[in-house]
């Protein structure tokens, strides 16, 4: 206006002083017209959320109370949980539906990278069965590999992933409804990294590293952890988004006292709180006398306290509440509040549609293996829960350390899913740990301790080279190489060998031993099959196998010396849906073997063996039933020292000694139930503890012609176990009604 003024005449003394009047007489029409739009004056607010862990929840109740008082937030700046809050809010998350989704979330799962065992891979689901130990060590460069973190974060990233859908294809955090950033460290330097832009959840997650809890998240070349060692209450940040005014809230654990600490780890929190409150006074004193800072008083919450969720966003609600006088100078009246409102930018509310998937795979396995169980229709709304269930799948492989999406926005408006599939960084060895313990105090004990030594991948199909070793009384080497014919690991070849030694012992009606043989087997085979999904597997082959059963106990004269040798093709199915390899509470496992020895094929004589194990559990009212069947018979009438089926001990005819009695044909039917009862405490383990007892029936005959119900023999037990990270524990009595009764000490499998 000014310019075009300017060239239409001269500068003249007195044109210059008139152009001033001019100014001057237009100057209250200016300023009027500016002051009719309060929305450009009033002061620019910035929420600062701190980090604090389940202290965090505190942010959701101030931010309740902000919003009943129509205080409008113009920038978002947190740290870890701070991070979180804040940042699930900026995605346009109503406050009190955030406060709902906090105390909804099942932290204990978010805050462990197990996967469900119906989302296993079938042959994780063995490993699973025959090594119950929850330690897995990684082998890598011949050394024994630590991960970067306790916890790879698959759940939490994934789980965050989903909560910011609605804004997954914004890449700009000032375009989300509140800008927003979050704050990281970046572990090389120890600089605070501030995150303004790209995947919103894989922001928030890179946040709340905290360091040796999950592993580093790296972002643009920098590699980062929690936010809080660095910049804890960033109000730094907000002012350099362009606050006028801060509203922060500081929810950092505070300094234990000298009588709290009394042990190593004590002293190292203690380290990092004292490095957090350092970084966070600095903040402080950027603030002026106009911002407003608000401590909400949490002193009975730790970091770690999620269950306390509910209870913190009380207390950050009250403690706003109690400001609402000081808080009340930056409320809008209605009109303005709902202009404000108005003027936010509105998330997504349908998924995007899906026009290409991505791979971004580091792994030694192809790309191939990963979409093969990828199934996002092209075209089409992305079904999230479909999508998790394929991320759960690809992960229940073991292969890696996360597997995470990502929504890239598309020129058409329609996106790309990306699959981000992250190599384990200790490599691809695992060793898992096995312990089986049996006694009855009486006639002597069974132990064994095994190892599985699997590598995986071991090529770009996946092919695993799974190796099993015991030491005992049952010792065993078995070697296995898995190798799928397909991307979808559906078909399979499979060659096997293996040695193992056993003691076969024989018993009088009254429990006392007549004889007893050492038998030494060496086997090897190999199987052609196809993978029922995750839930099951078939496969059939054939199986060599030379045995020798030399007597130990009895009278050698009578019990010579037993050679056999068989060639058997075989047929086996296996069904395992159990949600737990210890103790489930549903689902189904069932077991279907039939063999076929011939001479012709180099076996000593023909016959023919079948084997059968059903087992369905169901929970009513807090207790498990467990009602189970095993069946297995040899025909043909072989009755050699090898080929005799064992039944008795704790949970087999409890009463009885371990494998008291043997014989060509074997059956079991089993009603067995359990109850937690609590989580004992043991070191820094929590021990789910149960009670529990059953109810059998079994025998084994000579011929089928002595099987009949009249002949079967009926016990039962009653046992108090523990869950430990080894194996499960069992305390057991078992009584038979023939009169025999046993006590048992019993760890491993019993189902």
């Amino acid at each position: 206006m000014f310019r075009g003024l300017v060239r239409s005449r001269p500068l003249t003394p007195s044109s210059v002083i008139g152009s001033l009047i001019a100014l001057l007489l237009l100057t209250p029409a200016i300023v009027g017209a500016a002051s009719q739009n309060p929305l450009e004056e009033r002061p620019r607010i910035g929420l600062v959320l701190s980090g604090g862990g389940a202290r965090g929840a505190a942010h959701v109740g101030v931010i309740q109370v902000l919003t009943r008082l129509q205080i409008p937030v113009d920038y978002v700046v947190g740290t870890s949980m701070g991070a979180v809050v804040g940042g699930l809010y900026a995605s346009g998350i109503e406050p009190d539906a955030l406060a709902k989704l906090l105390a909804d979330l099942d932290w204990d799962a978010l805050f462990t990278d197990k996967t469900r065992r119906r989302d296993l891979s079938f042959r994780r689901k063995q490993d699973d069965r025959r090594f119950q130990s929850t330690f897995q060590l990684s082998f890598k460069d011949w050394s024994f590999q630590l991960p970067s973190g306790l916890i790879g974060g698959q759940s939490l990233e994934q789980t965050l992933s989903v909560l910011t859908l609605p804004v997954a294809t914004v890449r700009d955090f000032d375009d989300l409804p509140v800008p927003f950033r979050a704050i990281a460290t970046d572990i090389e330097t120890g600089a605070a990294v501030t995150l303004g832009y790209g995947d919103l959840a894989r922001a928030i997650r890179a946040s709340m590293s905290i360091p040796g809890v999950f592993t580093p998240i790296q972002i643009n070349g920098k590699l980062l952890v929690d936010g809080g060692t660095a910049m804890n209450l960033p109000v730094e940040i907000a002012q350099n988004m362009g606050a006028d005014i801060i509203i922060a809230v500081d929810i950092a654990t505070p300094l234990r006292s000298k009588a709290e600490l009394e042990s190593a780890l004590s002293i190292t929190a203690q380290t990092l709180t004292i490095q957090i409150q350092q970084n966070t006074a600095r903040q402080l004193e950027r603030l002026s006398k106009e911002d407003i800072l608000l401590t909400p008083r949490l002193a009975d919450i730790s970091t770690m306290a999620f269950g306390k969720v509910i209870e913190a966003s009380k207390i950050g609600f009250e403690t706003a509440l109690s400001q609402q006088d000081a808080l009340r100078k930056f409320s809008l009246p209605d009109a303005e509040w709902q202009a404000y409102l108005a003027e936010r930018p509105v998330p997504a509310s349908s998924p995007p549609v899906i026009q290409s998937i991505e791979i971004v795979n580091d792994s030694p396995v192809s790309d191939a293996v990963i979409l093969s169980k990828v199934h996002v229709p092209i075209g089409e709304p992305l079904d999230v829960e479909a999508l998790q269930y394929d991320i759960d799948i690809i992960y229940g492989l073991d292969i890696f350390e996360r597997v995470e999406f990502e929504i890239s926005p598309l020129p058409s408006g329609d996106a790309k899913l990306i699959l981000h599939a992250v190599e384990r960084e200790t490599g691809p060895n695992r060793i898992r740990f096995g312990v089986n313990l049996e006694t009855d105090f009486q006639t002597g004990s069974l132990f064994n301790i095994g190892v599985n030594a699997t590598r995986l991948p071991v090529n770009r199909l996946g092919a695993e080279w799974r190796n099993e070793f015991a030491i005992g009384e049952n010792p065993m080497i078995s070697s296995e190489f898995w190798q799928p014919l397909d991307p979808g690991g559906r078909y399979f070849i499979a060659p096997k060998a293996l040695f193992r030694a056993n003691t076969i012992s024989f018993y009088n009606d009254h429990g006392d031993e007549l004889a007893q043989f050492r038998n030494w087997s060496f086997a090897g085979g190999i199987a052609v099959g196809r993978q029922m999904g995750t839930w099951g597997e078939i496969r059939a082959g054939i199986a060599y196998e030379q045995s020798e059963a030399r007597p130990l106990v009895g009278d050698p004269n009578l019990l010579p010396t037993v050679e056999e040798s068989s060639a058997q093709p075989f047929l086996r199915a296996v069904v395992d849906t159990l949600d737990s390899a210890t103790f489930p509470t549903e689902g189904s496992f069932g077991y279907l073997e039939a063999s076929f020895a011939f001479e012709s094929l180099g076996a000593s004589r023909d016959y023919q063996t079948l084997g059968l194990l059903a087992t369905h559990v169901f929970t009513v009212l807090g207790t498990t039933l467990l009602v189970d069947a095993q069946i297995a018979t040899t025909f043909e009438d072989v009755r050699e020292v090898s080929t005799l089926l064992p039944l008795g001990g704790f949970l087999r005819l409890s009463g009885l000694a371990p494998n008291e009695l043997r014989g060509p044909h074997t059956a079991l039917f089993r009603v067995r139930g359990y109850r937690k009862i609590a989580d004992l405490g043991v070191l820094s383990f929590q021990l789910p503890t149960y009670v529990g007892g059953s109810i059998e029936a079994g025998n084994v005959w000579a011929s089928t012609g002595d099987i009949s119900f009249g002949s079967l023999r009926w016990g039962g037990s009653a046992y108090l176990a523990l869950d430990t990270p080894l194996s499960p524990l069992y305390l057991a009595y078992g009584y038979t009604e023939s009169g025999r009764n046993a006590a048992y000490l019993f760890i491993g499998q019993t189902f």
